[in-house]
């Protein structure tokens, strides 16, 4: 949640090229993330998932 705050207050103060990129980058560093695993496989295996905030 932190990220997408700070990607829409970013959007107000840049060009939408540059808040974009901002959001791009913390979109790569989420997606990256071992949540974000265990949200797909948790979906894909039809259970909840068990996030642990890594």
């Amino acid at each position: 949640m932190r990220l997408i705050k700070e990607s829409i207050n970013k959007a107000v103060d840049y060009s939408l090229n540059e808040g974009m990129q901002f959001e791009r980058k913390n979109f790569y560093i989420l997606f990256a993330s071992e949540d974000q695993k265990e949200g797909m496989n948790a979906f894909v295996e039809k259970r909840e998932p068990k996030f642990t905030g890594r």
